[in-house]
């Protein structure tokens, strides 16, 4: 086992892993990609046909990635239940601030504000972070948010969840029970019959099987040598392209709803080896100054972005870029670098305005209100 400060619990202080930060900046990025292919109309070149379909799972990547950051950043700290306490207030003041200022922004803005007294259970059910548990609030109010249900859900049984899962071996063991779990969520639906398909496919439930492989990428890298860190990478690019392979295979190599899930399930296994290639040594052209910041300001790059491909789509930029000469070779990824030259300055100032005040104050009033001190930065969750 290694024995750097990274992979040692209990240490005081653990340092900031900036490839598991990086991981952050590619999935929100194909977030924001696989929104302009679908909500601008932007031509896609024949040869990046692939991310129209596939570019969704950077939100899987996103619940992998917490998972480990969670792990990496709390294993060891959540022993008395002021350190619970101080875990949960951080983890709201994380995602509240800029949540709700999306909220209220769409209330106000593109919502019917007439209609407001008629929707103050969704409301309530959105400023309690509950609102993944009804089929027909999944989606949220704020486009996108829908993940963030998810992951509240995660945050509030994290704690027990780590203390069930201790290694590689419990968490494999965890990562199999939480596919199982999807699969019967999913046949369960099915069987309703009258359950929305969002309510299915964006279900805690469905999902769970994500945090469990960042569970096991997490406790995995603590028993691994840095020397892997190259072969774990090879093996996940190996591993994306077996799913992309068995994806565009002419006859459904895991057909029916059972097969479905598992095999949606199943993206989460490379995107661990990801995190564990990433944790190590990463290489610098994947994760560099460039892809740190974005990964910093990714929770805004996320939940901004159908904002500003509307705006930009409102003001006919779009329009404008599907007249360029050269086709779908020089429109789409003109309009990808347009989207994200307005979305990275408007993620940032919102980042020092909302997110950064939001994690100081979180911090604050738990010094305030628990006796014991903080356990030390914890670099690796703060960002989750």
């Amino acid at each position: 086992m290694p024995t750097n400060a990274a992979t040692v619990p209990g240490l005081a202080s653990r340092p900031h892993l900036g490839g598991i930060e990086s991981l952050r900046a590619y999935a929100a990025c194909a977030i924001v990609i696989f929104h302009v292919i679908h909500l601008t109309g932007t031509p896609l070149p024949h040869s990046l046909e692939f991310m129209k379909w596939y570019f969704g799972f950077g939100v899987p990547l996103f619940f992998v990635v917490s998972a480990f950051s969670l792990a990496y950043g709390y294993e060891g700290r959540l022993g008395a239940p002021a350190d619970v306490w101080k875990f949960y207030l951080r983890r709201v003041f994380r995602i509240a601030p800029l949540f709700y200022a999306m909220v209220a922004y769409n209330l106000l803005t593109v919502g019917n504000t007439s209609s407001l007294g008629a929707r103050v259970g969704e409301i309530a059910a959105n400023l309690a972070f509950v609102f993944n548990l009804f089929p027909d609030l999944v989606e949220g109010i704020s486009p996108a948010s829908w993940s963030i249900g998810v992951e509240m859900v995660f945050y509030a049984i994290f704690p027990l969840v780590l203390m069930a899962v201790r290694g590689p071996v419990s968490a494999a063991i965890g990562t199999v029970a939480a596919t199982v779990a999807a699969v019967l969520f999913a046949l369960r639906m099915d069987l309703l019959g009258d359950v929305p398909g969002a309510f299915i496919q964006h279900g805690f439930l469905f999902n769970l099987p994500y945090f469990g492989f960042g569970l096991l990428a997490y406790f995995s890298y603590r028993h691994m040598s840095p020397r892997l860190g190259g072969a774990a990478l090879v093996a996940a690019v190996a591993g994306l392209l077996v799913l992309y392979g068995m994806a565009v295979w002419p006859t459904p190599l895991m057909p029916g709803r059972i097969g479905n899930t598992v095999f949606q399930a199943l993206w989460g296994a490379p995107f661990a080896l990801l995190c564990l290639a990433m944790a190590q040594n990463p290489p610098a052209i994947l994760s560099n100054r460039v892809t740190r910041f974005l990964g910093k300001i990714s929770f805004s790059l996320y939940l901004t972005h159908p904002y500003v491909i509307s705006a930009l789509t409102g003001v006919g930029a779009y329009a404008s870029i599907n007249t360029l000469p050269g086709g779908s070779g020089v429109r789409f990824p003109v309009a990808v670098l347009v989207t994200l030259a307005v979305l990275t300055p408007l993620s940032w100032g919102l980042y020092r305005l909302i997110e950064e005040p939001g994690m100081n104050l979180g911090r604050r009033i738990g010094q305030r209100t628990t006796a014991r001190p903080e356990a030390g930065p914890q670099p690796g969750a703060e960002t989750a």
